[in-house]
């Protein structure tokens, strides 16, 4: 129940009578029917709504963690560790870059050369590009060869009686964003690169398989050796088990 100004002269206030007050003061009036039926609408609408909406492997694909994404569906430009996110990277125009060579007071700093192509890293060694542990390619080089001569990781998975030879980061399985099909494009893994101040990692989410790959990168501080530390994380994102 509602008041309103009864008149300028008496200054008081009447009590207007809603729709809502015309039942009993159990609610059970005339308008309960019209509520009950348009939640048992809502209702089926949503069942129609969930039954129709099943899950492509384009949304499954592009997901990543909540507090990663922006309000306009696209993954934000830093993720909650500060760290530069560059969303599908290996289809991006090419670059090139180092990790800072910085492994304490005490430590023995390597320098670490890589690109946006494979799993990132093209080249590390001591001192200087004279001296590699992993051979020295000059950039344009690099971005065509550290797909097949840098790091790389193969998978036999079994889920179920479904087994799978697998690379993660190959090539062959890059995006297109220029392609006319982009729908086509979205089945192919996502790809994701994170650059940090002292560090970087690539990640591949394949919902095709259920698996998530990721390889981290740091300069090992603190010891009296230089070494780059690469770390490669399998996460099983499937409904069942995965061998």
């Amino acid at each position: 129940m509602s008041y309103q100004n009864g008149n300028s002269n008496g200054g008081g206030y009447q009590p207007i009578e809603s729709s809502m007050s015309s039942g009993d003061s159990n609610g059970r009036g005339p308008n309960w029917k019209k509520w009950a039926i348009g939640a048992v609408a809502v209702v089926v609408l949503s069942l129609i709504g969930v039954s129709m909406a099943k899950p492509g492997h384009s949304a499954a694909q592009s997901s990543a963690a909540a507090s990663e994404m922006a309000a306009n569906g696209k993954m934000k430009l830093f993720d909650e560790l500060h760290r530069y996110v560059l969303e599908d990277y290996d289809a991006k125009p090419t670059f090139a870059s180092f990790l800072p060579g910085v492994a304490g007071l005490y430590g023995k700093p390597v320098w670490s050369f890589y690109v946006n192509r494979g799993q990132g890293v093209a080249s590390f060694g001591s001192k200087t590009k004279d001296f590699p542990m992993l051979e020295f390619n000059a950039a344009n080089k690099a971005y065509q060869l550290t797909p097949f001569i840098g790091f790389r990781t193969f998978v036999k998975t079994l889920r179920g009686k479904r087994s799978a030879d697998y690379e993660p980061f190959a090539p062959g399985a890059s995006r297109n964003l220029e392609s006319a099909d982009q729908e086509a494009e979205a089945e192919k893994p996502k790809r994701i690169m994170y650059v940090g101040s002292n560090e970087f990692e690539v990640r591949e989410i394949n919902a095709d398989l259920g698996l998530t790959t990721s390889a981290k990168y740091i300069v090992l501080p603190e010891e009296s050796f230089g070494a780059l530390v690469r770390r490669v994380n399998f996460t099983n994102t499937g409904a069942d088990s995965l061998t």
